[in-house]
């Protein structure tokens, strides 16, 4: 058999370690540890297990609709929870509707319409600016407390219940009956706050803004769907209860009460 010079056997060598060291680099095949020749790294590199490119892109679409989903869910429970200015029609939808069995005050009402908010004339009347005094009076009325708007606004007059510019200070109408009802909040709107406690049966009073600019304060008392249905104390009293949206505003603030547990016994069975 032809012998190679020692050099040439060398190179030879030295060739072979190259290839094999540059299919492992192409491979990303980590090169063997224990001493094997170069033929082995061969079988050793090809014996490894490839990324299976097949699999992945069967599970792509699935991956990305997981995504795409839950990117949904997020986007429903922001929306849901965020406190801003509100369309009249939104959040839960409610299957089944529901209606809360809340009276009707008209703020327009000949017994009490000429009455001035606070004593002062300055203020306005009952008739004319009393839509916040009527609507509270009706979420009391609902939590089983003998209240109408006169009986309010005199109770307000007595106790400071007015700014200097005839405005309602939400929480001292709940002076009225401390050990029945309390003010829980005052401020802006969500969905989440309207929707739970319609389902714990509690009214909430939000304002609206009527087509010539004027605020005004209406009742929810129920949700058809993702229509709020509301008692208005203005003129829209004769109506009974009907659609938010039919008032053309967006929600603008919230307000709302909460009857103090185990107070009276009647508030369970009104609702």
């Amino acid at each position: 058999m032809k012998q190679f010079p020692p050099f040439l056997s060398t190179l030879n060598h030295q060739h072979s370690t190259l290839a094999c060291s540059l299919t492992r680099i192409a491979t990303g095949t980590p090169r063997p540890r224990d001493g094997t020749s170069p033929s082995d790294w061969r079988t050793f590199a090809t014996s490894q297990p490839r990324v299976q490119f097949g699999v992945l892109k069967r599970w792509l679409p699935f991956v990305i609709l997981v995504l795409v989903l839950l990117v949904a869910v997020l986007a429903v429970h922001v929306d849901w929870t965020w406190k801003r200015k509100l369309s009249p029609r939104g959040g839960r939808y409610f299957f089944h509707r529901v209606e809360l069995a809340v009276p009707s005050f008209h703020q327009g009402e000949e017994n009490w319409r000429d009455d001035p908010l606070g004593g002062i004339e300055a203020n306005g009347t009952l008739g004319g600016e009393g839509c916040a005094v009527a609507a509270a009076a009706m979420v009391f009325k609902f939590y089983g407390i003998e209240v109408d708007p006169q009986q309010l606004n005199w109770f307000l007059t007595s106790a400071d219940g007015y700014t200097e510019n005839g405005w309602i200070y939400w929480d001292r109408a709940a002076w009225f009956a401390p050990d029945r009802v309390r003010h829980v909040y005052e401020d802006l709107p969500s969905y989440q706050l309207i929707d739970s406690n319609l389902a714990r049966g509690n009214p909430v009073i939000v304002r609206v803004r009527l087509p010539g600019g004027v605020t005004h304060f209406v009742v929810i008392a129920g949700k058809d769907g993702f229509d709020y249905l509301v008692r208005d104390p203005g003129a829209g009293a004769a109506k009974g209860l009907y659609p938010l949206r039919e008032l053309g505003s967006d929600i603008e603030a919230l307000r709302f009460y909460e009857p103090i547990p185990n107070a009276n016994s009647q508030v369970t069975a009104k609702r």
